[in-house]
Parts: structure tokens; C-alpha cells; sequence
């Protein structure tokens, strides 16, 4: 008896291909169809906002097309078992690809009217300012949910707080060596805006939590033992090239963080999940950044000049410069190093 011919299969789809030379179109594997097609837009979105063809302010209503998905999905069930089922799945992979992508080309601007944290509100603004001293080796703790925070280094020893609010007042906390400052629990417009100033020389811990909030972070010449930094759903940016940070931690899921360094030493971590994160640096200074690249996670590292092998990118230092030793991934995102329009 004559042995079984092996089957022929597409290398891109995995289907069977007939005696034709075609593959089977009944057979093409759905699922990866499915994730092909979702991360097209994802990642030509924002590479289009980037290259200035689209304008991001155009994308806030892009979560408006979900009832497209709800159309895929019957398509698929109404053509169940035949050809046209395949139609349903397009429909449901770009729409969410599309949405995707306008959530992280648009960053804060569409997170802020997607979820209501106070996008357009018409409710009545509170006043009030805080102050204190912070002296030894000072943390200063600020966790925001729904605004902004505008955090900066001062000279002196005293920290200010100057918050614009809807709803409750944020909730202060002040002691010789630490400053805690929390947004209000609970629902309804709650938007938070505050001004924060603390000592340049007594500061040495920031932690830092933001969530559907715009924030920057100055910090002047101040040289703090850690920075940690939580971010989601928004846009951050983190001004250290003239300060030194022991530790970096950082985290960013959807949105877009912008970070600058400056020559001195730093260790820690970046991370990014639906978003991404642009760092600067100055040519003097040292790099070693052990990359976890894969498929949804893009750099632009081989563009700028470092050495590679295996994950680690790395360049030596110059000028007396340290080496900023950091570890960096992320999914469904971009990271790049030293971007054309900078941070």
C-alpha cells in the first residue's frame, strides 16, 4: 500500500494548500488571522501620528466605532460554517485594532474623554493650598486619580501644594521626613489638579502613582536614592538631566512617558504595555539596556549606534560620564532612545 503523502501547508497561515498551489481559504486558521489583522492598525496608527499624517486630535472619537464589533460578531454567527464567517472576524480585528491604535497615538486625550475623568465637565472648581517642611532624607508620596500633577524641585525646605479640585479635596499628610498627598475614593466628577513644589536637597524618595492624569515631573538638580513611577492611562513626563536618581522604576500601561536623563549613574527599570516611552540622554553617557524584545514590542535601538549582543545594547561612557543601567520591555509597544523630536 502506498504511503500517505504528506500535506503541504501555508507558511504564513498554516492551511493546507491544494493540488492547485492554493491555499484552502475554509481552512485558513482564524485565530492568527485575527491577531494579524488587529495588530496592523495598532501599530500604523501611531506610526502615522509620529510621521505627522494624521492630526491625534481627530482620534478622540475613535472608541465611538465599537458597535462595529458588535456587527462582526453577528456577521461571524449568522455565516457560521461557510467563507463569509471570515468577513466577521476582519470586521472585529481591525475595529479593535483601530481603536487601539487611536488610544495610543491620542494617548491622554482620548483616555480622558473615554473615561469620563472629568473631559468637559461643567462642575463647580475648590481652591486650596498646603504647605509644610520636609527635612532629613525626605519621600514624598502622590497617587492622583483623574487630572494632572505638575511636581517640581525647590530650593529650601518647605513643600507647597496648591490643588484645583471638583468633588472632595485631596486628602495631605505632612511629617518632618515625608509628604503623602491621595486623591479622594468614590465616583462622580473628581477631577484633580495639583501644583506641587518640594526641597530640592531634603527630597530623596518620589513615589509616584497617576491614573487618566496628565503629569510632568521636574526635578532640577535634586539627587534622590529612588524614583518609582506608576503611570496608566495617560502622559507623562519626567525632566532629570540635571539631577541624579539612584533607582528608576517605571512603569507606563496606555499611554505615553517621556523621559531625560542626565550623566550621572542610574540602575533600575523601564516597562511599557499598550503605550510607549521615549528616554534622552546625553552623548557622555554610558548605556546598558537589556532589551526583552518580541514580536509586539519595537525599538529603534539599531538606529542609534550601540553595540549589540544577545538582549544588552550598550555603549561605553565619555567625559567622565556614568552608566545608566537599566532594564526595559513591553507589549503592544514602542521604546526609543534619544527620539528626532526629543523628550
Amino acid at each position: 500500500m502506498e504511503a500517505p503523502r504528506p500535506v503541504a501547508r501555508c507558511l504564513v497561515t498554516g492551511a493546507p494548500v491544494n493540488r492547485h498551489g492554493t491555499v484552502d481559504a475554509l481552512r485558513v486558521r482564524r485565530g492568527l488571522l485575527f491577531w494579524g489583522l488587529l495588530l496592523i492598525p495598532l501599530g500604523a496608527i501611531p506610526l502615522l501620528v509620529r510621521a505627522g499624517q494624521i492630526d491625534p486630535n481627530r482620534l478622540v472619537d475613535a472608541w465611538r466605532l465599537w458597535p462595529l464589533v458588535i456587527i462582526g460578531i453577528g456577521i461571524a454567527v449568522l455565516a457560521s460554517g461557510t467563507r463569509y464567517a471570515l468577513v466577521g472576524s476582519v470586521v472585529i480585528a481591525l475595529t479593535i485594532g483601530s481603536i487601539g491604535g487611536a488610544a495610543l497615538a491620542s494617548g491622554n486625550l482620548w483616555l480622558s474623554a473615554f473615561s469620563g475623568c472629568g473631559f468637559g465637565s461643567t462642575g463647580t472648581t475648590t481652591q486650596a493650598d498646603k504647605s509644610g517642611t520636609l527635612s532629613g532624607s525626605g519621600t514624598v508620596d502622590l497617587e492622583l486619580n483623574c487630572g494632572s500633577v505638575d511636581l517640581a524641585t525647590a530650593p529650601g525646605a518647605g513643600w507647597t501644594l496648591h490643588a484645583a479640585y471638583r468633588g472632595a479635596e485631596p486628602t495631605v499628610e505632612g511629617s518632618a521626613d515625608r509628604l503623602t498627598i491621595r486623591s479622594p475614593s468614590g465616583s462622580g466628577d473628581r477631577r484633580q489638579d495639583w501644583t506641587v513644589r518640594v526641597p530640592t536637597e531634603t527630597t530623596k524618595t518620589i513615589d509616584l502613582t497617576a491614573n487618566a492624569a496628565t503629569t510632568t515631573v521636574d526635578l532640577g538638580g535634586a539627587k534622590l536614592d529612588e524614583l518609582h513611577a506608576e503611570m496608566n492611562a495617560g502622559d507623562v513626563r519626567i525632566a532629570a538631566a540635571e539631577a541624579t536618581v539612584g533607582r528608576l522604576e517605571v512603569t507606563m500601561n496606555a499611554g505615553r512617558m517621556r523621559v531625560s536623563l542626565g550623566t550621572a549613574a542610574t540602575s533600575g527599570s523601564l516597562s511599557v504595555n499598550a503605550g510607549s516611552i521615549d528616554l534622552c540622554v546625553p552623548p557622555g553617557a554610558g548605556l546598558s539596556l537589556d532589551v526583552k524584545e518580541q514580536l509586539t514590542f519595537v525599538t529603534n535601538l539599531s538606529s542609534r549606534g550601540l553595540g549589540h549582543e544577545g538582549t544588552m545594547w550598550s555603549r561605553s561612557a565619555s567625559g567622565g560620564g556614568g552608566v545608566i543601567d537599566l532594564s526595559v520591555d513591553g507589549n503592544a509597544a514602542s521604546f526609543n532612545l534619544n527620539p528626532d523630536g526629543g523628550c
